[in-house]
């Protein structure tokens, strides 16, 4: 059976050096004379004769009154982890499991003692809690290198191939010359038949540490696997490292896959995402010009490629790559998407419309696409043709809220004032504290002559902005509607306040630099 499938783990219990800042030990009292002889025993193996001195030396620190004898936490703390290991070395799983919970319980900073109930808990097949005790160990010491590697193998148990391969690689940055980490990561590799990966682990492992033994375990067995199973261990192992922000190594795992196999586009594609994600636009471009017309990335890849020319300055070059490719590929709505924006930033109006139109023509189902098209019949003018475009756009995308906005707002300067305030009521209803849109529902109940549905919404608006003067102005106005003069008069008036004093803050203000000739 593979190391990667069994449901247990075995890994060594840790010492500490136990006297540093506990010379106390050393100390002639009973307590230092007990775990002297606790320690001879322990080192010579006979633990069931060192479990004891150790006992004896919690003990004598209670009997004795000495204050050379006094033990503070952290040596509690050790005696409990040595009484565990012990305890461990004789197979004695759970009772070691309870002395360094004392352990952890007594000095809860002693990293070695959660490492060491880590050990406890994978013995005992608890790989959950063994996982915890492990990261616990990490939290009070990071370079611990045997908790990592310990997390690499307990992770390769669950088969979360992501952390595993993080901790191997820490566990390798800890120890470069430590060959374990490699080998492990190679039987991952393995065990999904990605041999080409797994035998460069195991050479590096024996490149790192000439005397490397590989456990006497059956993990030599080659296991085969399909071409797309072992490419699907590639892609969910990077998928994994990315998604946990480990882009460089995502990036050697798509790397390897490519050595492998040169013509996995898929894996050329995703490598050049990773790398344009980085900034590194120069190789990023390389990757996505490598991909053949004939591949289903083709497309995706230039329109990543003109996106990238776009964003750095290269319009002309960005609008040339999307050209050529319509030319290859006609039919393709995306590509022509994108030429609409890009004209339309090289201020080519016309071109952009026709580039849009030919894209809804081929993605009469995208809501985009009919937005940007009204965008540009409104840009030249052509508002009914607009009104028309938005109101397909919210039909395929009716949650498109800020789409929705536009278009009530194209029905309000057609003053079709019934349809926006559908509009915008649509859009209060999950945006209800949107002031911008509270107030275009009040203009239109204004303007269709319902003063009294207007009028909380006038006085939202206020209470969000006190110096709001269109609401201030159409407030007064509808309070007058509503035949309640004095208050319509008030906040006319102090609409003509904020509009005075607006006016002498313009004058007051000094010439701009350069204003003068």
């Amino acid at each position: 059976m593979s190391a990667t499938t069994v449901d247990y783990l075995t890994f060594m219990p840790l010492d500490l050096d136990t006297f540093a800042g506990s010379e106390r030990f050393m100390s002639g009292t009973r307590l230092g004379a007990a775990f002297g002889r606790g320690i001879k025993a322990y080192l010579a193996a006979h633990y069931t004769e060192a479990i004891e001195h150790f006992k004896t030396a919690l003990i004598a620190a209670y009997v004795e009154s000495d204050e050379r004898s006094q033990i503070y936490d952290r040596e509690r703390a050790i005696i409990y982890l040595y009484i565990g290991n012990a305890c461990a070395f004789q197979d004695d799983w759970a009772t070691a499991q309870r002395e360094y919970l004392e352990a952890v319980q007594t000095d809860p900073q002693l990293a070695e003692a959660h490492y060491n109930l880590g050990v406890a808990f994978a013995a005992l097949s608890q790989v959950d809690r063994a996982v915890a005790a492990f990261k616990e160990s990490l939290e009070h010491n990071a370079s611990l290198y045997e908790a990592h590697f310990a997390l690499g193998r307990a992770y390769q148990l669950l088969d979360d191939a992501g952390r595993a391969y993080i901790h191997f690689t820490s566990a390798r940055e800890l120890r470069p010359h430590a060959g374990e980490p490699l080998y492990y990561m190679g039987l991952m590799h393995q065990a999904h038949g990605a041999h080409e990966l797994a035998q460069r682990c195991f050479s590096e492992a024996l490149r790192v540490e000439p005397t490397f033994i590989s456990p006497s375990v059956a993990d030599e067995i080659l296991i085969s696997k399909s071409e797309h199973e072992v490419s699907s261990w590639y892609y969910r192992l990077s998928e994994d490292l990315k998604a946990q922000g480990y882009d460089e190594e995502a990036n050697r795992i798509y790397r390897a896959l490519l050595q492998w196999r040169p013509n996995e586009h898929r894996a050329r594609y995703l490598l050049g995402n990773l790398l344009a994600r980085a900034r590194r636009w120069d190789v990023a471009l390389q990757e996505y010009s490598a991909i053949p017309p004939q591949d289903r990335y083709y497309i995706d890849a230039r329109l990543r490629i003109s996106a990238i020319l776009r964003f750095i300055g290269k319009h002309r070059e960005a609008y040339m790559q999307l050209y050529n490719t319509a030319k290859l590929r006609p039919n393709d709505g995306q590509v022509f998407l994108q030429m609409g924006k890009l004209l339309y930033d090289l201020e080519k109006h016309h071109g952009a419309m026709r580039a849009f139109e030919r894209a809804v023509q081929l993605l009469p189902k995208d809501a985009t696409a009919y937005y940007l098209l009204g965008f540009m019949y409104t840009t030249l003018g052509h508002e009914g043709w607009a009104l028309a475009a938005w109101r397909r756009a919210v039909e395929l995308a009716p949650h498109a809220h800020s789409l929705r906005y536009d278009l009530g707002y194209m029905y309000t300067r057609r003053r079709r004032f019934d349809l926006a305030s559908k509009e915008f009521s649509q859009v209060l209803m999950h945006w209800p504290d949107d002031i911008e849109t509270t107030f275009m529902l009040g203009l239109c109940y204004k303007e269709m002559m319902e003063p009294a549905q207007a009028i909380p919404l006038f006085e939202k608006v206020l209470r969000r902005n006190p110096r709001h003067t269109q609401a201030l102005y159409y407030l007064g106005a509808c309070y007058l509607q509503v035949g309640n003069s004095s208050l319509g008069k008030a906040y006319l008036r102090r609409y003509e306040h904020l509009i005075n004093q607006e006016g002498i803050t313009k004058q007051g203000r000094p010439p701009a630099r350069g204003g003068r000739r």
